[in-house]
């Protein structure tokens, strides 16, 4: 039985300029006292191509920990834009991924697909050659999680129970494994409209 549950993560700001710090409350409930600390690390996927591009945004710990419910706010700098390798991929589906491990272990990974593009009708119609990094906007799918939780053995043996996969394959495989059924973009275009009307004026520029 998992003794850490992640029960709600909220982002402060899903829809801003690329580059507002991000900034997420997350609670979650110790169902058992814990000895060791918990790892939090906050990665944003700089390519779908290729690990080597993941940015680490934060990454901290917290313990020992007694039984209860907590709450904390992380607010990290945003992605280096300069370090992610191409336009396409900047202007392409990105994703935000939240990990927690204990003792090396980790049971708990939620992803959030971020879009990034401008907002100007002049800026999307006649694109620059040089990215006005201060006028794009990303919008993250905060109401639309991916999450994964892992069995590991928290009692001491040390045990990975399960092998995560890696940031491509837990946010990628299936987008575009629908993209090329030609379904997968429309579906997400769908759930960002049902968001409000800001987010829906945002996903008509982005698309």
């Amino acid at each position: 039985m998992a003794l850490v549950e992640v029960t709600n993560i909220i982002f402060e700001n899903e829809l801003a300029l690329f580059q507002t710090p991000i900034s997420l409350q997350i609670t979650f409930e110790v169902l058992n006292s814990l000895p060791d600390e918990i790892e939090w690390n906050l990665i944003y996927i700089g390519s779908p191509l290729s690990d080597k591009y993941d940015q680490v945004l934060d990454n901290f710990s917290m313990g020992p920990l007694q039984k209860g419910l907590m709450q904390f706010t992380i607010t990290s700098q945003p992605p280096n834009y300069q370090l992610i390798p191409s336009k396409e991929d900047l202007f392409s589906v990105s994703a935000l991924i939240l990990t927690a491990k204990y003792r090396q272990k980790e049971f708990f990974r939620v992803g959030y697909y971020v879009y990034n593009n401008y907002t100007e009708a002049e800026l999307i119609e006649n694109e620059p050659q040089v990215v006005l990094i201060d006028r794009v906007y990303r919008q993250i799918l905060g109401s639309n999680p991916r999450i994964t939780k892992f069995p590991i053995d928290w009692e001491g043996q040390l045990t990975q129970l399960y092998v995560p996969p890696s940031n491509q394959q837990f946010m990628f495989e299936s987008l575009m494994s629908q993209q090329q059924s030609g379904v997968g973009m429309q579906t997400e275009k769908n759930d960002l409209v049902q968001q409000g009307s800001q987010s829906s004026i945002f996903t008509q520029n982005l698309f």
